[in-house]
């Protein structure tokens, strides 16, 4: 039922033949791709794909959908102006304690390696 609402929210005559024409552009980049892979000229390839994906853009992004695209990547760019990044005393810190956290892990895991290590080879040794 959401999909049909999105469908009859978005999708009037000229949406439908936008969306026609990105759908014959997308078959035509496909048939690029095919038609021109055993030619020699791969610089008539580059240039079909790059007009078939400059028209491709131009199209999407006079959709709606492709307008709201636009204002969300807007958004992401104005929340990564948001982050407050961390100084390189932080970064500096923040790695020497992992790195210190992980050393210490590994020589606990090897002190308790080598305890299993001996309480199985004592267990299963034969006693005289």
């Amino acid at each position: 039922m959401h999909i049909h609402k999105i469908y009859t929210t978005y999708m009037n005559h000229a949406e439908k033949i936008k969306w026609l024409c990105i759908t014959v552009i997308l078959i035509l980049i496909i048939f690029n791709y095919i038609f021109f892979i055993h030619q020699s000229s791969k610089l008539i390839k580059i240039i079909f794909f790059n007009i078939f994906c400059i028209l491709l853009g131009s199209i999407f992004f006079n959709t709606n959908i492709g307008k709201k695209t636009i204002i969300f990547i807007k958004d992401i760019k104005l929340e990564f102006y948001k982050i407050t990044w961390p100084t390189y005393t932080e970064t500096l810190q923040t790695t020497g304690i992992v790195l210190l956290l992980i050393i210490l892990t590994s020589i606990f895991l090897w002190i308790f390696d080598g305890l299993i290590l001996r309480i199985i080879s004592r267990i299963l040794t034969p006693r005289l």
